[in-house]
């Protein structure tokens, strides 16, 4: 029986040493189900290697793998989407303020966090770094049909309901579905964000 584990939510500080830890305990099969908006790009990126290193996780996407939670689940050997799941993928972002030169290197560090993780996602899905890097800047949100022939995904699940898409507040998404829109308003989700803080390119989201 394959060893199982859950990710869902947001992903956050702490979040692949847990999946690193988890991947070193259990060196047999593991099945990876993901319902994530995305969050800490560098943790995304974490978990994506040690997923790699591991060589034997399957991804099992259930509700939503947006964001960096996208970059986790082409990292898997085979990804399974639910019909009625979405896949997106786009550029790392951030937070934060300071003089001119202070935010060149922000907006470089953060043109190569590009460019490293569309080479991941290439790898996996062999399109071309550039086109990829088109898609990411569209913020490109794909349908099960979509992401199987497009390889971001092997197979679509068709038996069994559809787990509701994790929390997020869909509204801070450039081009989120209207459905997703529309569940983050139902559920009341779509709070007013606080006023951005200052962070470090560290904690840049995806």
């Amino acid at each position: 029986m394959n060893a199982r584990y859950d990710l869902s939510g947001v992903i956050g500080e702490g979040d692949a040493v847990k999946l690193s830890r988890f991947l070193d305990d259990n060196p047999g099969a593991v099945a990876l189900y993901i319902n994530s908006p995305g969050g800490s790009a560098p943790d995304g990126a974490a978990m994506a290697a040690a997923i790699e290193r591991h060589g034997r996780v399957t991804g099992h996407i259930e509700g939503i793998a947006a964001s960096a939670a996208s970059l986790v689940a082409v990292s898997c050997y085979q990804v399974t989407i639910h019909e009625a799941a979405v896949l997106m993928l786009h550029e790392p972002s951030v937070f934060t303020d300071g003089p001119a030169d202070f935010l060149r290197q922000i907006a470089d560090t953060l043109d190569k966090m590009s460019l490293g993780y569309a080479g991941t996602y290439a790898r996996h899905t062999g399109h071309p770094v550039e086109r990829v890097l088109a898609w990411m800047k569209d913020e490109t949100w794909l349908t099960a049909e979509e992401a199987v022939s497009l390889r971001f995904a092997d197979k679509i699940q068709r038996a069994g309901g559809a787990k509701i898409a994790a929390r997020a507040n869909y509204f801070s998404f450039k081009a989120a579905p209207a459905q997703l829109l529309e569940l983050a308003r139902k559920n009341g989700w779509a709070t007013v964000s606080p006023a951005p803080k200052k962070k470090e390119t560290e904690d840049a989201s995806l």
